[in-house]
């Protein structure tokens, strides 16, 4: 015998199932009231049919604009990383080049003072943010 705290329960949770999955007995009373007008079979099992291939195409859109998505984000990635690269190429290229031309530079004034090293190492102090200490 059912006592009336499990018979609360189990309405609590029929109620619940109910919230949640509406469609389900809302399509069965469809599905019964177009059987009992129309006296088909076809007719309802056309609706659910229907529903079901709706159901199909509109997943399989949501999969398409998913891909295109990862797809567009992919391809932003993907350049990102290929300007990166280019830039710190170039960086690393105009860093060495300048390195080169400082190279160069300094050659030439130290072959210009070679007399005389203190006018040289003031120039190059001077130049190149460096102290002098005499």
């Amino acid at each position: 015998m059912i006592t009336f705290l499990a018979l609360k329960k189990i309405l609590k949770k029929s109620w619940v199932w109910l919230k949640h999955n509406w469609y389900v007995p809302a399509v069965i009373i469809y599905t019964l009231v177009l059987w009992l007008l129309f006296r088909r079979k076809d007719a309802a099992f056309k609706v659910l049919e229907t529903r079901n291939e709706s159901y199909k195409k509109q997943m399989k859109a949501i999969d398409n604009i998913h891909k295109e998505e990862i797809d567009k984000r992919n391809k932003i990635l993907e350049q990102y990383n290929d300007i990166l690269k280019e830039l710190e190429e170039k960086y690393k290229k105009d860093s060495l080049e300048l390195d080169d031309k400082k190279k160069k530079e300094v050659k030439k004034l130290v072959e210009k003072y070679n007399e005389k090293p203190d006018e040289l190492a003031k120039l190059l102090a001077e130049k190149y943010g460096l102290e002098y200490v005499e």
